[in-house]
């Protein structure tokens, strides 16, 4: 692979891994790009600020995945099978699709109200069930060889929840606006 290749995780100096630590990223975002930032080439020649340009282009991209618990997940399925999860798709698990229903009347239930503490709480339930499923992610991904058809209802799972807290966030604007 050459560099222009390079796969996100390689971007950063990172082994391709669900669980990585994002303020680390973060970290190594700025000095990445303080390295290519174009002002370096001002007095350089066109290719050169170009190419500048499409690395600090790349560099934001990578970290834009890979700091996104979801597209992170559906990036590294895609790195390691080649599978886009990133389409919609159906997840053909009851229980899961009775708790969406279940916590999609709850979000509706509490945003008709006008009280924050309990719109707080339930964000509070839907992060930690989030965490949950992070979690799970994780070990699914260390996984030999991995499950794919798991890590698919796991990228789905963790999708919903990372949109509910979206939700909460639009309902609490709503509250407070």
């Amino acid at each position: 692979m050459t560099k222009a290749q390079q796969n996100y995780f390689e971007l950063f100096g990172l082994e391709p891994n669900f669980s990585i630590d994002v303020p680390k990223l973060s970290a190594k975002l700025r000095t990445l790009l303080n390295s290519v930032h174009p002002d370096r080439f001002a007095s350089s020649g066109a290719q050169q600020q170009m190419l500048s340009m499409q690395k600090t282009t790349q560099l934001n991209d990578a970290f834009a995945v890979l700091k996104h618990p979801v597209k992170r997940a559906q990036y590294l399925l895609h790195l390691k099978t080649g599978i886009d999860t990133a389409k919609d798709h159906t997840v053909n698990d009851p229980e899961f699709l009775m708790q969406q229903l279940e916590l999609r009347e709850e979000l509706e239930t509490i945003s008709g109200g006008n009280d924050i503490s309990q719109l707080h709480q339930f964000a509070d339930k839907i992060s930690a069930l989030e965490e949950e499923q992070e979690s799970r992610m994780t070990e699914l991904f260390q996984q030999e060889p991995l499950d794919t058809d798991e890590l698919e209802k796991a990228i789905y799972k963790l999708q919903f929840l990372h949109k509910t807290l979206s939700d909460i966030e639009q309902a609490e604007d709503k509250l407070l606006g």
